[in-house]
């Protein structure tokens, strides 16, 4: 008969399996979290902008146009065959040829023939160099007629499978560089014998596996987006993106993380120079994905998202170290000042990249980018705070890098707080770079009052100071006396101005209403803002007194 097992034994096998049961539970539960909130993320919006249009924006030409042109703000691609012109009655007319100059910066088509007297939306789809789709469109009207009417859509917005999957890839690219370049930096940095475990290999296993889908998710959404769908996915928009740099850099991603699936860090030295060239491909990879694969402001944007990425990979892959790989919470001391060191880096670069695409301040309360923002510095505080109760309950324990198998299992499950909160901060980071950048949503009414005098009072508002389609309303409260029975009612013109677009005159069209209990209203029709910069609205009022002029600027962006 075989002896019974000690006591001592039986528990610290107990506690051992106690442990992994926990580990496995609470990192399903972190893997179903991150990607619910992946899979339920806003669309991404475009990240390019329109800076002019040839026919401007809202314009009228005389004569029919022989070239359309759009002046963007950073180099893009065109998604090939998208162009397209259309008119008031859906009816699409043919353009002979599409082409990019001025090195990606001017998307322009040369009309087929002479077009008819009418109203007409352009639209082209573009890739921007963060790699987001943008559908850019303009309208104008040709001949006799002035008015575009309600047929005309002011975008072209595509649906199709790759939508389902933009989101879910993106966010099992943060993820997978967190388990695999994070752990294994980080395990070099502080428990360097840790990389030699068996429970070390599995998660960075798991977390290549995650990324390569991810990035591969990530390249089939880029050539969806260069065919305009899926379906109509073709070897040349393949091409396309194969030549482009988001497209190196995720094909070599994919083949390292291959080689470091086979062979892992620890395994020999070969390995460990491929997980450090696996390391930086991912970084790239995701730098290229992001706002810092953006032409706006290079090199500094793509400096700052990289070293982000490096310092959170990093931090947060410690966190999962301690949570998944090592027993207890060993090397604390050391892992202490690791860490603080890269969350100093973080938050410098996080600060960095804040004030390059959060603008103005207000921006960071009144636009999703900014809420998002917020969200993801206060988990990335109370991660800090985890990390720093963790480090004081427990940095008198083992300094065993591998860790002691008969250590209170509490331990790990002290710091499964740390790694959900961690989670949590990649899913907020998952959200946030899919996101238009608040410097390019931020929006706002603006609104004054103008005092003719006599009691004549204009309310004037202006419902958005975005570049684009605007409504002008002028609000004239009705008089004590009221309005006298016969006499004129009186009567407003608008007409904007700007030195920087300039543009000398331009008449606004208002439609009234009234009068009613409140006073007349006028409201403007088909005003298109057609560049940003300073803008002047000169209104004249007629009323009781005779006519009277007054004006007021504000900043269209």
């Amino acid at each position: 008969m075989s002896e019974p097992s000690p006591p001592v034994l039986v528990q610290n096998d107990n506690r051992r399996f106690a442990v992994t049961m926990t580990r496995a539970v609470a990192f399903s539960w972190l893997l179903t979290l991150f990607a619910t909130a992946a899979w339920l993320a806003p669309p991404a919006s475009a990240h390019a902008t329109i800076v002019s249009t040839t026919p401007g924006d809202g314009s009228h030409v005389d004569v029919s146009p022989e070239v359309l042109a759009f002046e963007l703000s950073e180099p893009v691609t065109l998604v090939e065959g998208s162009a397209q012109l259309i008119d008031s009655t859906g009816a699409r007319h043919s353009v002979a040829t599409d082409r990019v100059e001025e090195g990606g910066r001017r998307i322009v088509f040369v009309v087929d023939g002479k077009i008819p007297d009418g109203a007409y939306l352009a639209t082209a789809r573009v890739i921007s160099a963060d790699t987001h789709v943008v559908s850019l469109s303009s309208r104008f009207t040709v001949g006799s007629v002035t008015q575009f009417g309600h047929a005309l859509d002011a975008g072209v917005t595509t649906t199709g499978a790759e939508q389902y999957l933009r989101y879910p890839s993106k966010s099992a690219v943060y993820l997978g560089v967190v388990l695999s370049s994070g752990l294994m930096i980080a395990g070099r940095w502080v428990w360097p014998t840790a990389l030699g475990d068996r429970r070390f290999r599995t998660v960075y296993r798991v977390g290549t596996a995650i990324l390569t889908v991810g990035l591969l998710g990530r390249f089939i959404v880029q050539v969806a987006g260069q065919s305009g769908g899926l379906v109509d996915a073709s070897a040349s928009a393949v091409a396309t993106v194969l030549g482009a740099q988001l497209g190196v850099a995720i094909v070599v991603a994919v083949v390292l993380n291959l080689a470091c699936f086979a062979y892992p860090p620890g395994t020999n030295r070969t390995a460990d120079v491929l997980g450090y060239l696996q390391a930086a491909s991912a970084v790239v990879a995701i730098t290229l994905g992001g706002h810092g694969g953006s032409t706006e402001r290079w090199p500094l944007a793509f400096i700052g998202t990289a070293a982000h990425v490096y310092a959170a990979a990093l931090w947060l892959g410690g966190v999962c170290i301690l949570a998944l790989v090592v027993d207890g919470a060993a090397q604390l001391e050391r892992w202490h000042r690791v860490a603080a060191g890269h969350v100093v880096l973080v938050s410098a670069t996080g600060l960095t990249l804040a004030i390059l695409q959060v603008r103005p301040i207000e921006a960071l309360f009144r636009t999703s980018y900014g809420l998002v923002l917020t969200v993801k510095v206060v988990l990335v505080g109370l991660v800090v705070v985890a990390g720093y109760l963790t480090y004081r309950r427990y940095r008198h324990g083992t300094t065993d890098p591998a860790g002691d198998r008969g250590e209170n299992p509490r331990r790990s499950r002290t710091v499964i707080v740390e790694a959900a909160l961690a989670v949590a901060v990649l899913a907020a980071t998952s959200l946030l770079s899919s996101l238009t950048p608040a410097k390019d949503s931020y929006t706002t009414s603006v609104h004054t009052e103008l005092n003719f005098g006599a009691s004549e009072i204009l309310d004037v508002e202006i419902d958005s100071v975005r570049r684009g389609p605007q409504t002008l309303t002028v609000r004239f409260r009705t008089p004590d006396a009221g309005f006298a029975a016969g006499a004129a009612l009186p009567d407003v013109d608008v007409e904007l101005s700007s030195a920087v677009a300039n543009v000398a005159r331009m008449p606004v069209e208002l439609t009234r209403t009234g009068p009613d209990g409140d006073g007349l209203t006028w409201i403007s029709d088909g005003v298109i803002v057609p560049t940003a910069g300073e803008w002047k609205v000169t209104v004249r009022f007629e009323g009781t007194h005779g006519p009277k002029l007054a004006s007021f600027d504000y900043e269209a962006l």
